[in-house]
């Protein structure tokens, strides 16, 4: 909420409770003589009560209801709305919730016992105690109870959408676990107004003790169900990121995951580097958020720092608790945050952190599941790496870092496949070194090796995203060039002849003085583009190489021939 709205919203509450209080005390107090003792067990019942909540979509709901149903049963309108502020007040202070919460909550619960108040009366009902073998009108009560139940469901149907900018349906699971909680509660309350009625103060403890258990025991269930949840979320997403074998996947799929499952608005991944410094290797960070700029960190530097170098795992209610950790590193608007470590055979491999803009965003429950889902990305992130480096290795020559032969083959057949679909043409060209013999006996083979990989750069450096450039085999070269027709194919071969041919080569003349060398090579390249001069991957290589030797090897070397078929 901005200032404006929580400025009007407190002047409207102080109007309202100015109201409330001065009615109170005109119409209540004369008559409540000898039934403040009562009133105040009562009012201490409420306040355990509402201390213990179950929390659905981030909204506290308790069974104090009951409680109030008794109290305006026998006192009316009036004590029924002060003791509910009052326990309102003490729990928001209690749970450390902001005070704009306070507001809305007040004025929430005041309509709901305004509203809940005038249609038991427009349905007969009457206040005060019952005498012996009397009992309340039941239809007053049912229609009591079911007006507080829509009125506070459809108000805080309204402060999702309206206030909190949340996805909400109105008749949803929760509305349905709440009608069946006021079912349960509201027998529990019309029971304990009879027993007030006919026992007096000793009737506050019959009933207050089940009301207590009932809300530890119903928390607690709630509690159980939320981590359940938790849980098989945990257990899905560790499933999802051992699926994948590529890093950059595993990294997107944790961040997806993790902001979807908790309040999140802001989510670091960081790596370690070296023995002293953590670098960032994933951010996100929500449309509402103030971006960051920091990438590193050093071991025992900020919050992650901190877990790194303690392995253990830190969280932090609000921006006053972790303010002298982070040095300027998190955005002022963060508030909660949770820092957990990346661990992997026993040793920290990284940390992961988590900020919100609300404060106490993240309890201990989630502490446990970022703990387990840490250490599956980090053992995801090691398995990737390990896949990722061996594909490479296989892929690679070894030499001129080029793709080999058996990556360049299985990049033709997939060209061929995608040529059924889209029809789009594509070409290949093969170059082969003239005379590189006499580089090897002349210079010494290391001389020749380091030809073989100043031609791969430029090749490379030529090529760009454009083409695939693989080591063919010795001091031959192959280029497969996508969506490239015939004509421009030999545009570019005859401009990589031309830039081989007129650029010296540096070697080291290992054979003679050991000295730095200029040198200058050629080239023989074939061209043939697929599918005229190829219906295969085969008889495309086959049309190139011989384009080369017949074209360009055979007609004196230096040159750019094409497949003639």
């Amino acid at each position: 909420m901005n200032k404006r709205a929580k400025m009007w919203l407190a002047l409207l509450c102080l109007v309202a409770w100015a109201i409330v209080l001065g009615a109170f005390f005109t119409y209540s107090i004369p008559s409540l003589h000898g039934y403040w003792f009562d009133i105040t067990g009562m009012l201490l019942l409420m306040v355990v009560v509402a201390l213990y909540p179950i929390q659905i979509k981030g909204t506290n709901i308790s069974v104090i209801q009951g409680i109030s149903l008794a109290i305006f049963l026998h006192f009316g309108l009036l004590v029924e709305l002060v003791l509910v502020q009052i326990t309102i007040v003490v729990s928001i202070i209690r749970l450390k919730y902001p005070l704009y919460r306070l507001g809305t909550s007040s004025l929430m619960f005041m309509v709901v016992s305004v509203g809940s108040a005038l249609v038991y009366y427009l349905l007969g009902g009457k206040i005060g105690g019952l005498g012996m073998n009397e009992y309340p009108a039941i239809l007053p009560v049912i229609g009591y109870s079911l007006t507080a139940l829509f009125i506070n469901h459809l108000i805080l149907h309204f402060l999702r959408i309206k206030l909190y900018k949340e996805t909400s349906s109105l008749f949803d699971k929760d509305f349905l676990l709440e009608f069946l909680m006021e079912s349960f509660v509201l027998p529990v309350g019309i029971t304990f107004f009879i027993l007030y009625s006919q026992l007096g103060t000793s009737a506050i403890l019959f009933v207050g003790v089940p009301f207590v258990v009932i809300s530890l025991i119903l928390r607690m269930f709630h509690s159980s169900q939320k981590i359940n949840h938790l849980l098989k979320f945990t257990s899905k997403i560790g499933q999802e990121l051992t699926e994948s074998l590529k890093v950059d996947e595993i990294l997107d799929i944790y961040l997806a995951r993790i902001t979807k499952m908790l309040k999140v608005d802001y989510a670091y991944i960081l790596d370690i580097v070296d023995d002293n410094q953590l670098k960032v290797i994933r951010k996100y960070e929500s449309q509402k958020a103030e971006c960051t700029h920091f990438t590193h960190l050093f071991k025992g530097e900020g919050i992650s720092g901190k877990v790194w170098e303690s392995g253990h795992s830190l969280r932090f209610e609000g921006r006053h608790q972790w303010r002298k950790y982070s040095k300027g590193i998190l955005p002022v608007t963060a508030q909660s945050v949770v820092s957990v470590p990346m661990i992997r055979n026993h040793e920290v491999v990284g940390a992961i952190t988590l900020a919100s803009n609300q404060k106490r965003a993240f309890e201990k429950a989630h502490v446990m599941i970022l703990e387990i889902l840490s250490n599956y990305l980090a053992v995801a992130v090691d398995n990737a790496k390990n896949y990722e480096a061996t594909k490479y290795r296989s892929e690679r020559c070894h030499l001129t870092n080029l793709y080999n032969y058996r990556y360049f083959e299985d990049r033709l057949s997939e060209m061929y496949h995608q040529y059924d679909y889209d029809q789009k043409p594509f070409s290949l060209i093969l170059l082969d070194i003239d005379f590189f013999k006499r580089v090897n006996d002349t210079y010494g083979h290391q001389a020749g090796n380091i030809v073989l990989c100043q031609v791969a750069d430029r090749l490379v450096k030529m090529i760009g995203n454009n083409g695939t450039v693989a080591r063919y085999g010795g001091e031959e070269f192959v280029i497969l060039l996508p969506d490239l027709n015939h004509e421009a194919c030999l545009e570019l071969a005859e401009a990589i002849r031309e830039d081989i041919s007129l650029n010296p080569f540096t070697i080291q003349n290992d054979l003679g003085d050991f000295r730095n060398r200029s040198i200058n090579i050629t080239v023989s390249i074939g061209v043939a583009t697929a599918p005229r001069q190829g219906e295969d991957p085969l008889t495309l290589i086959r049309n190139a190489d011989r384009a080369m030797y017949t074209g360009a090897k055979q007609q004196g070397r230096n040159k750019v021939a094409s497949y003639i078929s």
